[in-house]
């Protein structure tokens, strides 16, 4: 049950003595506590109403002409308030109070570049020139131009390097420009100025991980970890990179830590669904995926993932289920047509799992892993004339691919098609020798067969 919190006193008295139809009198704070009491309320009409009686016993009181602009606005009232401002302006022409409110609502307008040259004026007297600053970065946000965004926000934390909100943006527009090695400099300038910068630490440490050096961001993670032990971002993205390292079982304790067993997001639950899942714990994995489920059941490859899981476990009905919940959601997805397509050849329902094949090399055609899982589930279902099919139109696509060759190749062989099986390993083999020892490994009777090693050793010398 929310606490009740008092009207301000002034507010109360003011109501009383209107209900009374009594003169009301205040000196100016206290008639601008009432005023910001309405608009946190969320009337707005009533609190300019009472700017409007402000203005008959203050006349001419610069913060309540202000406010009342401020209101004209929020009303959508913005000629009116900007016919105010000037007004304001040609008797208190170096306030930036009025440049910034001028500014907002040309912003409001969307006239981005006219608020810019309002907020311009704003510096030269502002005691908050940061704040200005951020201003002026959004408005050319709001135009595109996120280079002069990140010019901007830069002098705002140059002024004030704790301003949090200026640091999470130029972070995002650094992010969105994929101006990653700017983004590592930057940050290291700001922690070289202020060694104990937690948010400059992390943003560090992002910026390391979308370079793809992880390592490196482990450590800015780490820093970030000692000076505030409670950062659940840190924890996530040290996950995240411990992941990239195939570090599964510390990813596992680092996503825990994200925890608080109050308004988790799903996604937390999904990786350590996944990081169990790479610890072949398909049960705790399942159970942490259903759980992200629970949160939020538009997460595709939480669906996925649980499928994986319950065929691991070997329940393909199951798994069959999970899979059509994700490509419910996901329905153009190549890897989870595949692992469809192979659940559907493991349950004994080829035509499907052909229909699912087909589909999801349609969409990749250039994926080599889609036509070897399709025509090696043919191969190992009896089906292996269309098996030959598949693997010949494989090369269509991927005519550089030497393990498509050898797949090919190796069909060829094992159903008596020496002649053509020989061009074909021997395509193979000059793209790459070493690929025959996989090939001998998948099919062991390739071994036995004369005219198969006899090419393997002619090649073997050049």
């Amino acid at each position: 049950m929310e606490e009740h919190i008092p009207n301000p006193w002034q507010v109360e008295r003011f109501e009383e003595l209107e209900k009374l139809s009594q003169s009301i009198y205040f000196d100016i704070d206290d008639f601008l506590e009432i005023i910001e009491f309405y608009i946190y309320q969320g009337n707005y009409q009533r609190a300019l109403k009472v700017s409007d009686y402000v203005l008959k016993i203050h006349e001419g009181a610069l913060p309540v002409l202000l406010k009342k602009a401020q209101l004209l606005a929020a009303l959508n009232r913005e000629d009116r308030a900007l016919s105010l401002l000037a007004q304001i302006e040609s008797v208190s022409p170096s306030n930036p109070e009025i440049f910034l409110t001028k500014g907002a609502i040309h912003s409001q307008l969307r006239n981005y570049q006219m608020a810019i040259d309002e907020y311009e004026k704003a510096l030269k007297d502002s005691e908050e020139p940061d704040y200005v600053y951020m201003n002026i970065a959004f408005e050319y946000e709001n135009l595109g131009n996120y280079r002069k965004t990140i010019d901007y926000l830069g002098k705002a934390i140059e002024l004030n390097p704790e301003n949090e909100m200026a640091i999470f943006e130029v972070a995002y527009c650094f992010d969105l420009l994929s101006m990653t090695e700017e983004s590592i400099n930057f940050f290291k300038k700001l922690i070289d100025r202020n060694p104990y910068h937690v948010e400059a630490w992390f943003n560090l440490g992002a910026a390391y991980n979308n370079a793809g050096q992880f390592e490196k961001a482990l450590v800015a993670f780490d820093y970030v970890i000692t000076l505030y032990e409670e950062h659940h971002n840190a924890w996530f993205y040290t996950g995240i990179c411990l992941t990239q390292l195939n570090r599964h079982q510390e990813a596992l304790d680092a996503f825990k830590k994200t925890l608080s067993g109050e308004d988790d997001d799903a996604i937390k639950y999904y990786h350590i669904g996944e990081c169990y899942e790479k610890l072949e714990e398909f049960g705790q994995a399942a159970k942490h995926y259903r759980k992200a489920i629970q949160i939020d059941e538009t997460i595709a490859d939480a669906w996925i993932g649980t499928g994986v899981c319950e065929m691991e476990m070997g329940n393909t009905t199951k798994a069959l289920h999970y899979y059509e919940k994700g490509l419910e959601l996901d329905p153009e997805n190549p890897v989870y047509l595949c692992l469809m397509a192979d659940s559907c050849f493991l349950a004994g329902n080829y035509q499907m799992g052909i229909e699912k094949y087909e589909k999801a090399i349609e969409l990749n055609p250039i994926e080599p892993e889609n036509w070897l899982e399709y025509s090696e589930a043919l191969w190992q279902n009896g089906f292996s004339q269309e098996a030959v099919e598949v693997a010949n139109r494989s090369l269509d696509p991927l005519p550089d691919n030497a393990r498509l060759f050898f797949q090919l190749a190796a069909f060829l062989f094992l159903t008596g098609k020496e002649s053509l099986a020989s061009y074909f390993l021997e395509e193979a083999l000059v793209r790459d020798f070493e690929g025959y020892n996989h090939l001998v490994d998948t099919f062991p009777d390739l071994a036995k067969l004369g005219r198969f090693n006899q090419i393997v050793e002619q090649y073997r010398v050049f």
